[in-house]
């Protein structure tokens, strides 16, 4: 069997051991010298660039007489009259075929009903467009353009308006 012991109890006045060790409250040397060389470097910098540069004396003004500028000289050249009697010659080609005509794609659906959607969106916008099926699709088409201008200018009408992915092709 193992043996308990007791420890005896202190007696009044005794000083107890603890394992801790108390620590010195001296004074903090090192945290006030750090604090002291910190305010030195700061206030150094201050003062450097606050200072104002050194006062230069002026020096004695002198008045100036207004001197008299020379007569501005007339320009030499007579482009300007020889370009009234001039013509300009421009070669302009003249193109036989027309070019294609563009088309605007806005949405490809499996069902009409979609397609249809997508129309009346597209005719609160104020512009025309058409059904039109291929297969087993049902594509929404805004056209023919005669220029490319005109139908990025509309599509760029319905990309306000949210609906977006149209694309511009040559019709076909």
């Amino acid at each position: 069997m193992a043996r308990v012991t007791r420890r005896k109890p202190a007696k009044r006045g005794a000083k107890r051991n603890n394992k801790r060790k108390q620590s010195k409250q001296g004074f903090p040397y090192i945290a006030c010298f750090v604090a002291l060389l910190l305010i030195a470097f700061i206030s150094y910098f201050v003062f450097a660039v606050e200072k104002p540069p050194a006062k230069i004396k002026p020096k004695k003004s002198t008045v100036k007489t207004e001197e008299v500028l020379p007569e501005m000289p007339q320009p030499e050249w007579d482009y300007v009259d020889i370009l009234k009697t001039k013509e300009v010659k421009v070669d302009i080609p003249v193109d036989t075929k027309p070019s294609k005509p563009y088309q605007m794609q806005c949405g490809s659906f499996r069902h009409q009903d979609d397609a249809e959607s997508l129309k009346a969106k597209i005719a609160f916008q104020g512009l025309t467009s058409m059904v039109k099926k291929t297969g087993n699709w049902y594509r929404v088409i805004l056209g023919p353009y005669d220029r490319k201008r005109l139908a990025e200018k509309q599509r760029h009408k319905l990309q306000r308006a949210k609906i977006h992915g149209c694309q511009i092709w040559f019709w076909r």
